[in-house]
């Protein structure tokens, strides 16, 4: 296990390696960064001591709703920015889905939005659970905290889920989907995926892995899948063969339908932002 303070060491190491300098923005992921409070805001103190002028965190937020003052102390740290999942409004639907209650993740979206930093709400569409109607009812909660709230609805792929709990949704059932949402709140777009852009980018081609050793590799989409195929083969217990042939992949066409529909849905102009200044 690395400390905060090494793995700040070892970060900054691997942007200079890479880079030639540290790059403006740092991105905190998981797993769920938020579990370990002491060693996530220590990490956030020392990103921003480092230079770093965006510092960006994606968390289901249940963490952060069961403390009050959680979501203060992140950004007294230095978090500019939170994507959160909201994965559903009904309460039955969440413990469901999560076997957990909603309300510490209801409550740190408002905890965050009183912050005054960015926030973008994610929710994956899921048929016959999460559905058209159930994405209303969180657009509709979401505009009683902050009528210019960042929304962003993406497609639950089953490619490499671990129990076939649904289907893809259909592309006209996630245009629906867009249109309940965005009759109650002006900021909402459909994604291929999870991104810190608004509106979403095309789809990275390659990126760069630095393992805590330092040692580097620069990887693809097909070597992401490959790994995913060996984790599930392990965790099934069965050979990856089988696995190759119980994948649910995207058709081609439907990723490219789903992108012309991107395209037309994204707004062009934003509605204002209602940032407000950060508490003291």
């Amino acid at each position: 296990m690395l400390s905060a303070e090494e793995t700040l060491v070892r970060a900054e190491q691997a942007c200079l390696m890479h880079y030639g300098q540290l790059p403006p923005k740092a991105m905190i992921t998981g797993g769920e960064p938020t579990l370990d409070r002491e060693y996530l805001i220590a990490l956030v103190k020392g990103l921003k001591a480092k230079g770093f002028k965006e510092i960006i965190l994606m968390s289901n937020g249940y963490e952060i709703g069961l403390e009050e003052s959680y979501a203060s102390e992140l950004v007294d740290a230095g978090l500019t920015e939170a994507h959160i999942d909201v994965k559903a409004y009904s309460e039955d639907i969440h413990i469901w889905y999560t076997g957990k209650s909603n309300k510490p993740v209801l409550n740190a979206v408002k905890l965050l939005n009183e912050t005054g930093i960015e926030l973008l709400i994610q929710t994956v569409y899921m048929p016959g659970s999460v559905d058209a109607e159930e994405i209303e009812r969180i657009a509709k909660f979401l505009s009683t905290v902050n009528k210019a709230m960042k929304h962003r609805i993406n497609p639950f792929t089953p490619t490499f889920a671990f129990e076939e709990v649904t289907r893809r949704p259909t592309i006209e059932e996630i245009e629906h989907a867009y249109k309940l949402a965005v009759k109650h709140l002006p900021n909402v777009i459909i994604s291929q995926s999870c991104y810190r852009e608004y509106p979403t980018p095309p789809t990275q081609e390659t990126w760069i892995t630095v393992y805590p050793d330092l040692t580097s590799k620069r990887r693809s989409i097909k070597d992401q899948e490959e790994d995913r195929i060996a984790w599930l083969s392990k965790s099934r217990a069965v050979p990856e063969e089988e696995v190759l042939q119980a994948l649910n992949r995207a058709d081609p066409a439907y990723l490219l339908e789903l992108g012309q529909v991107i395209m037309k849905n994204t707004p062009l102009s934003p509605a204002p932002s209602t940032i407000q200044k950060k508490r003291r």
